[in-house]
């Protein structure tokens, strides 16, 4: 039977203080992302098959310093499905870039309608309100953008998995809509929803509920409602807050063929609507883990669970993104003096029959031994704040390691060998 390492979660939980931005993700535990196919190809009559990667799932890393945080992951989960359109989640290399401390520009940023807009908190980027398609004229079969948006929800919403409101696309990159209800369903609706993902300005996602009182954590607490609406039109001739257009950018007059709600531009924000959500689809407020008050965005449902439009953030950003992470194929580095955190949920193996480290507790020089393992081991240890600071391979039974760490802490070693890891703990003095 596996002990789940908890031990060391919870020392690092004793020695920090909490840090929503840092401690809220999903680290993987060792586990490989799975899913289940469609193998049938369509949405009718589909057949599902269950299959078990050879990808990390969830979140992989989490590093900072003091003005922002990364956030690695292949973008994948475990148990993903069933969604209904053909294709399987693949890999995908993500590492993206939030502030630590969000700003509020005077000049909004437009949440991207094609692709991430943030994450969810176990590294399944959220997208934005289109499915690539636009009205060309003739129909809706422009790809990318246009002025005349297809609205995500209403086109694709019938393929998405349940669990995460997420489907992959042709590339295989796996990601969600709206409504990702793995990560908040533990939380019952008298309580404050959880945080469910970071937006790329820095400020948190949760659930569908939040208090009653924004500013009162002993306030009931209440599905939170979007302020959005379909618009009161026949022809679209107009864009949302009577921004005029030319006749060549005209849509579709609303019909059966092209309904109201067809078109991101078909909604607005309206204050008479009585939402608890700003335009942004969020509001300042207290949460559990912002005692003294955040910006929060908001996932929206109407009282049955159907998710509401916007979904997870409104047409633009409340804060500002990092620009980096609204690149298609964003190339972003984490420095090298960033502090990082260790995946901590690691299935540990019993440690004294695959390996042991003395002298425990130790000045700094020891031996590490592995007796019962073959072939080559990589060797990594980490400090309480998930800091590396050795790394080696080794085919050797007893490897002798120095560090330069000095004083009183706890260090965590982790080998990995023909795809497994063990761990034990270590004292220096």
């Amino acid at each position: 039977m596996k002990i789940k390492f908890t031990f060391f979660a919870l020392f690092c939980l004793m020695l920090t203080a909490a840090q929503p931005q840092i401690d809220s993700w999903i680290l993987n535990q060792g586990q490989y992302a799975s899913y289940w196919q469609n193998t049938n190809g369509s949405p009718n009559n589909p057949s599902f098959v269950f299959y078990t990667s050879t990808t990390l799932a969830d979140v992989t890393k989490v590093c900072y310093n003091d003005t922002y945080f990364w956030v690695k992951s292949e973008g994948m989960t475990t148990d993903m499905g069933q969604f209904l359109n053909p294709g399987a989640p693949s890999a995908q290399n993500y590492t993206f870039s939030f502030p630590r401390n969000p700003t509020v520009p005077a000049s909004k940023t437009i949440s991207p309608k094609l692709g991430a807009i943030g994450m969810l908190v176990n590294g399944v980027p959220i997208y934005g309100l289109s499915n690539a398609h636009y009205y060309n004229g003739s129909g809706n079969n422009g790809m990318g953008q246009g002025t005349w948006n297809v609205e995500v929800y209403k086109a694709e919403g019938f393929v998405l998995d349940a669990t995460l409101g997420a489907h992959p696309q042709q590339q295989g990159a796996y990601h969600s809509h709206a409504k990702p209800y793995r990560l908040y369903e533990a939380t019952e609706a008298t309580v404050h929803s959880p945080i469910v993902g970071y937006a790329f300005d820095g400020n948190p996602v949760y659930g569908p509920y939040g208090y009653s009182n924004p500013n009162d954590a002993t306030s009931t607490v209440t599905r939170m409602l979007t302020g959005y609406s379909l618009r009161n039109i026949t022809t679209r001739t107009t864009l949302p807050y009577g921004v005029s257009l030319t006749s060549a950018n005209y849509g579709p007059a609303v019909n059966s063929t092209y309904p109201i709600g067809t078109y991101i531009e078909d909604y607005e924000w309206l204050e008479s609507n009585g939402g608890t959500l700003d335009k942004y689809n969020g509001r300042f407020c207290v949460t559990p883990e912002y005692p003294n008050g955040t910006y929060a965005y908001f996932v929206t449902l109407d009282a049955a669970g159907t998710p509401q439009f916007p979904y997870y953030i409104g047409i633009e950003y409340y804060g500002a993104p990092q620009t980096e992470d609204l690149q298609q194929h964003p190339n972003i580095t984490i420095p090298a003096d960033a502090v990082c955190q260790l995946p901590l949920g690691i299935d540990e193996a019993v440690p004294n029959k695959k390996m042991s480290a003395y002298p425990n507790p130790t000045n700094g020089n020891f031996t590490l031994s592995l007796p019962n393992l073959s072939g080559e081991s990589l060797i990594e240890i980490f400090t309480v704040d998930g800091k590396k600071v050795f790394s080696a391979t080794t085919t050797a039974v007893d490897t002798p390691v120095t560090l330069a760490e000095t004083g009183n802490t706890v260090l965590m070693v982790k080998v990995t060998n023909n795809g497994n890891q063990y761990v034990t703990k270590m004292m220096m003095q």
